[in-house]
């Protein structure tokens, strides 16, 4: 089984791939998306994911998301602080060309709104959307940045429960799903530095972000908190 951080890599070279493949033949807007909760006790973690899992896919359905987007990514993450978790959703959104022109754009607040209505509660959220341009992280620092993380999360356990066995931990949608089928029929187990198309700068972008999501579930004993 590989470790939490040996999955992450692995996840974020496929993810830059399925991201260079959908640049080369159509212009789309990036977004990366975490949607959570913050701070579960251990015994409300089951029912939260179960409520989390329902709600995501209930916020994928709403119009104003699914006119703008063409698929997904998501990802599971669990992070547990002291005796408190904190689930999160990660999402890789490809959205329609004409995202940030006009009725399509959705603002952050927003998000937040169509989290809160899909969960059907209103405290404890966690919604962060970020943008992908290419601006952020330039290709000479790419490998840099791996190789950093690497040295820092190799240290990170990835915690042995009950609370996941059973979790999808991660899935794909439309565009992104496409692309990923055709990744697999290509058989192909695994993607080298050498395959990635390491001059788009937004995929680029998007691995260095992915490399902070894990499946799975995994304990911080970094965190500030735990001080």
């Amino acid at each position: 089984m590989l470790e939490s951080w040996e999955r992450t890599v692995e996840l974020a070279y496929v993810n830059h791939h399925v991201i260079a493949e959908v640049n080369k033949k159509q212009q789309v807007n990036w977004l990366l998306v975490d949607l959570g909760l913050e701070n579960i006790i251990e015994e409300q973690i089951n029912q939260t994911l179960d409520k989390m899992l329902i709600g995501f896919n209930r916020l994928c359905k709403y119009k104003s998301v699914q006119q703008a987007n063409l698929g997904y990514f998501r990802m599971l993450d669990i992070l547990k602080i002291g005796d408190m978790y904190r689930p999160r959703i990660h999402i890789l959104l490809p959205m329609i060309k004409s995202y940030f022109q006009g009725r399509y754009y959705i603002k952050h607040d927003n998000w937040i709104s169509l989290w809160s209505r899909a969960l059907g509660i209103e405290d404890g959220l966690y919604v962060k959307v970020k943008v992908v341009n290419g601006k952020e992280d330039k290709r000479e620092i790419f490998t840099e940045k791996l190789l950093t993380f690497r040295e820092q999360e190799s240290e990170i356990p990835l915690l042995k429960s009950k609370i996941i066995t059973s979790r999808r931990l991660i899935g794909y949608s439309k565009l992104l799903k496409n692309v990923m089928e055709q990744f697999l029929n290509e058989n192909k187990s695994h993607l080298d530095m050498d395959e990635l198309c390491i001059n788009d700068a937004i995929a680029n972008q998007a691995f260095v972000n992915m490399l902070n999501w894990h499946p799975g579930l995994r304990e911080d004993e970094k965190n500030p908190f735990l001080k």
